[in-house]
């Protein structure tokens, strides 16, 4: 009698941490085989709701304007407002979608039954391809870059892959128990975040080697009941949703609609890029004045700490420059590209292979 009772308050301590976890959206301490620290923004859930069309949830992307979600045990995707929380589509292709991610034109899809990587045409839907993944096991989460596909296996590997289908590297996936990686979406700092399915989390990993950079309760997870599943961004949000007994999209704030609203302002001043990034060997920083500016152009590491400086403190005409950066100017690693212009500061996120 005294196990069973033990067992009933058990469960209640789940449920109620899955509600607590789901009220306040808080970003959960260190975990003790993998870090030492808690680190991270804050992870406020701002919106949720069931999608409606489906009981169990599975990938999720987002297209700039809509969400794309799937239903794990049927062949249906949906188009949906995020605002009114509308269904605006339904599509139905062969039954086995796991996860979706966006490319700016193109719905990618993988599917779990075919083991193939799906292009979908989003005004038709029709199929415009289908590739082979770099890996013999099931494709689960998917996500865009903004010039690669990255794909996670059943098996715990991700891979960063071409629009044609080819292999460019691949990370493991470092948390524990990290067998499928359920959801992948790109944040506009360029750090992947990765869905654990039945660890219940939502992971940020650095792109270069698999580190974990911070881990968070999924909200809606309860363990046994609801299972994290597709990760997107959208918006300045984070997006991701659980299937299972209660089947929810959640919309995130992680501290990124700021930012990135700033960025969008910065840029209707001056414009900066840097292609390929990330690189290898050599790269190309372009900034674009559309005034006369006060420059400074400097490159620093993840520490803060000034590696180069381009450009101090000069004026500039109205007009388009190109930066080669010298191929031994800096080693492998992550940098920021900080460009100061008058009044306004533009950062951009730099990583040499």
């Amino acid at each position: 009698m005294n196990k069973i009772i033990v067992a009933v308050f058990i469960l209640i301590g789940f449920s109620i941490a899955g509600q607590d976890y789901y009220r306040y959206g808080v970003i959960v301490g260190s975990d003790n085989d993998f870090l030492t620290e808690a680190r991270g923004r804050q992870f406020t859930v701002v919106d949720s709701f069931n999608p409606g069309f489906c009981d169990y949830s599975s990938g999720l992307a987002h297209d700039g304007q809509y969400l794309w979600n799937n239903y794990t045990w049927s062949p249906r995707i949906a188009r949906i407002d995020p605002t009114t929380h509308t269904v605006l589509n339904i599509f139905y292709p062969t039954y086995g979608d796991r996860d979706m991610a966006f490319d700016g034109a193109y719905l990618w899809v993988s599917h779990w039954q075919t083991n193939s990587i799906y292009k979908y045409d989003t005004s038709s839907f029709n199929l415009v391809a289908a590739y082979d993944p770099p890996f013999a096991g099931h494709p689960n989460g998917i996500a865009w870059d903004g010039n690669y596909l990255w794909v996670g296996e059943e098996s715990g590997r991700i891979y960063k892959m071409t629009t044609t289908g080819d292999t460019v590297r691949s990370i493991p996936f470092n948390a524990p128990y990290s067998y499928d990686p359920r959801g992948l979406g790109f944040s506009s700092d360029g750090h992947l975040w990765v869905g654990h399915q039945g660890y219940g989390r939502v992971y940020e990993i650095d792109t270069i080697n698999g580190t974990i950079l911070n881990w968070y309760t999924a909200p809606g997870y309860v363990p046994g009941w609801n299972f994290q599943q597709g990760v997107d961004f959208g918006g300045g949000y984070l997006w991701t949703t659980t299937g299972g007994t209660y089947n929810r999209i959640y919309k995130i704030d992680i501290g990124l609609a700021g930012v990135e609203e700033h960025n969008q302002e910065v840029k209707e001043k001056i414009d900066l890029n840097i292609r390929p990034n990330p690189f290898m060997k050599n790269t190309v920083i372009s900034f674009t004045f559309k005034q006369p500016m006060t420059v400074t152009l400097s490159i620093l590491n993840v520490s803060g700490r000034r590696v180069s400086t381009i450009i101090e403190n000069q004026t500039l005409a109205p007009d388009n420059y190109q930066y080669n950066l010298p191929q031994g100017l800096i080693k492998s690693g992550v940098y920021f590209v900080v460009l100061k212009a008058n009044d306004y500061t533009y950062t951009l996120k730099m990583i040499k292979l």
